[in-house]
């Protein structure tokens, strides 16, 4: 009786356990459960997971948002895996379309991206909710019987919503591998980024405090509007109600975490060309008007009118040139951003005096940034003719005019110490939103005989096939020019920068002494992918300190000119102080080396520097020898050159596709 009792106690675990054990296995989708789920093709037919698994021996579904950018790319980029994988005949790979998307959509996709595989519809998104997919694109890899293997992201192209770096690892194609050879999957499950599965219910008709036309619509067209329509650069819309409520809580997570709008920056002077920012109390209307169901409310009698997709471009006139390049670009559907540069021929045989540099896009979709520089003409025919530098970066796909940035273009870029002139200056640039870089009034930028202009662009690709033709529009100035002054512009080079050690954040410290009284009209804050934020600060010299320019939150994918709405004065002896929070951990999303590698001072966005760009204003007679960073620049260079073939990583780590940024001069 004694070891009846005794017993009782573990029989009662056991029994519990079991209960535990079967509530838990009710909870989540069985093998068999899984391949239960149904999905519709075009016609509205239903199809089971099993059906659509029938004799192949692996299976991916590929959850996708028609209207989402990383989805459209993520066609073309698992289309590659899958054949590079070697697995063509043996897996099956399906799309899965979620949201309100439907057939039309089907359609469009098919035809757009060339996609070879099929499309399927989750109605009201079945099939993502039972298998926890939330963010799209998403690939679920299954056997025959159901069992998930991976399910997570295609690569680690994109780690935060709204920044992108270069694919280091691509999950799918290892895990497909993985499956193929019959040996587990190395790493089954994977963070996954890009927009959110929609799961809220739209109430239009409802009432509450906050409704779409009288409250929000205001709002975005005010702050977001200019990028975020049908011919805007934006990913996504927010033009009308139905983009809205689509696309309004990716838009607020990215205002939260101040990823939008783009390059926000903090100064003690304001900005003439500084973009809209929400504020926390119109922020707070949106979460609001979300959780009260998306009211549409009363359309007004007169509707909104969105904002023009290049404001700057108001007043400005006709342009006096338009410079075209020597062809079009093609680039390539897939693979990493190509930064390229593009000669604007001018063929001057005098000086230009210029109020206003405007590049216009010829394919927003594709370009994302651009930067302009003047330089000297028969340099220019050098370096075109050089077929490595032609050649460098460019995929398969990519064809066009223009050439790349590798380490034998420093042999052509020499500066003269004893010349007060440079080959080369930049003069202005081009970001969604900021598409005109202009002069403060009384001045001019002086381009110079003999020289042409050149155009280093940041391309994103968008997963299928796309050209770009983009134009120079000039402005000249024709009215009165202060014959005393001349503008100009010069870097700040961190000298003592040389090297970012691994698993290390810290903040770099330099400072640039202004060696005669000058007007400075604005700036370009520039680092790499370990830059995360960037500080210039103005010593007076009574030793009061005010803030140039601070980004929290820098990211190589904007590069923007910053132009203050008054120049600033600094007297001779003034300091501009310049420092950098670089990152070179593994908790840097943008980290171009995981696990961290020693990164040295370069050109290559795979390398950094601390090398922020700065216009100003100085006397006409000036002896300053403003161009002297540049040649620190080269300086530094060769030392860590020398460094990083003594102790940096080998030359087999140094891919091709290494790509430069504004670091590096034309």
């Amino acid at each position: 009786m004694e070891t009846v009792k005794t017993m009782l106690p573990g029989w009662r675990r056991m029994v519990f356990a079991i209960f535990c054990f079967c509530f838990c296995a009710a909870q989540l989708p069985s093998q068999t459960q899984v391949l239960i789920n149904q999905v519709f093709d075009q016609s509205g037919k239903a199809l089971s997971l099993k059906e659509l698994s029938n004799r192949k021996d692996l299976m991916v579904l590929l959850f996708l948002g028609a209207d989402c950018p990383l989805s459209q790319k993520a066609i073309t980029e698992a289309t590659e895996d899958l054949l590079k994988s070697g697995g063509k005949d043996r897996v099956g790979l399906f799309g899965v379309l979620v949201a309100r998307d439907d057939a039309e959509d089907i359609n469009r996709l098919k035809e757009e991206f060339k996609a070879n595989f099929p499309f399927y519809l989750d109605k009201d998104n079945q099939v993502a909710s039972n298998l926890g997919v939330k963010v799209v694109p998403t690939a679920v890899l299954m056997d025959p019987q159901g069992k998930i293997l991976y399910q997570g992201r295609i690569n680690d192209r994109v780690e935060e919503l709204g920044k992108r770096s270069m694919a280091r690892r691509h999950d799918l194609r290892e895990a497909l591998a993985d499956a193929l050879q019959g040996k587990p999957v190395r790493v089954a499950k994977t963070e996954t980024v890009g927009c959110p599965v929609e799961t809220r219910k739209t109430t239009p008709h409802a009432k509450g405090k906050v409704e779409y036309f009288r409250d929000i619509q205001p709002i975005l067209y005010r702050n977001c509007g200019a990028c975020h329509q049908n011919n805007g650069v934006a990913p996504f819309p927010l033009a009308d109600y139905e983009d809205t409520t689509v696309w309004v809580e990716t838009a607020i997570g990215l205002i939260e975490n101040k990823v939008m709008p783009p390059g926000q920056v903090i100064s003690d002077f304001p900005f003439a060309n500084e973009s809209p920012v929400p504020t926390p109390k119109e922020v707070a209307l949106l979460r609001q008007w979300v959780s009260e169901g998306m009211p549409k409310g009363a359309a007004p009698k007169t509707p909104l009118a969105l904002p023009p997709t290049d404001p700057d471009v108001q007043g400005l006139g006709k342009p006096d040139l338009v410079l075209k390049p020597e062809g079009p670009m093609t680039i390539a559907a897939t693979g990493d951003d190509l930064y390229r540069f593009f000669v604007y021929k001018l063929n001057l045989d005098q000086d230009l005096k210029i109020r206003t540099v405007r590049l216009v896009p010829g394919n927003r979709k594709v370009v994302h940034h651009s930067i302009v520089w003047f330089a000297d003409s028969d340099l220019q025919k050098r370096i075109s003719t050089d077929r490595a530098l032609s050649d460098w970066d460019l995929l398969p796909g990519d064809k066009g005019p223009g050439y790349g940035q590798g380490p034998m273009l420093l042999k052509y870029l020499k500066v003269d110490p004893k010349s007060k002139s440079t080959k080369f200056e930049m003069i202005g640039g081009y970001a969604p939103g900021n598409g005109c870089y202009k002069v403060p009034k009384g001045y001019a930028i002086t381009i110079p005989k003999k020289t042409d202009l050149v155009v280093q662009m940041h391309y994103h690709r968008t997963g299928k096939v796309e050209t770009d033709f983009s134009s120079i529009e000039l402005f000249l100035e024709k009215g009165a020019i202060d014959p005393t002054k001349e503008y100009r512009a010069t870097n700040i080079n961190d000298e003592k920068f040389f090297v970012m050690p691994p698993n290390q954040r810290k903040r770099t410290q330099t400072a640039w002494l202004v060696e005669e009284d000058c007007l400075i009209s604005g700036f370009s804050p520039h680092g790499h992918y370990l830059t995360r934020a960037q500080t210039l600060t103005l010593e007076r010299p009574d030793g009061k300190m005010e803030t140039l320019i601070h980004v929290p939150r820098y990211d190589i994918n904007w590069q923007r000119l910053y132009t203050f709405r008054e120049p600033i004065k600094a007297a001779k002896g003034s300091k501009i102080h310049v420092s950098s929070l670089m990152d070179n951990t593994s908790a840097n999303p943008n980290n171009p080396n995981k696990p961290p590698k020693a990164v040295f001072m370069g050109e290559n966005t795979t390398d950094e520097m601390v090398f922020p760009f700065m216009s100003i204003i100085i006397d006409k007679n000036s002896k300053w020898d403003i161009g002297k960073q540049l040649n620190s620049l080269y300086r530094t260079g060769a030392i860590t050159m020398a460094l990083k073939k003594a102790f940096g990583p080998d030359k087999s780590n140094r891919k091709n596709n290494e790509q430069n940024t504004i670091g590096g001069q034309p």
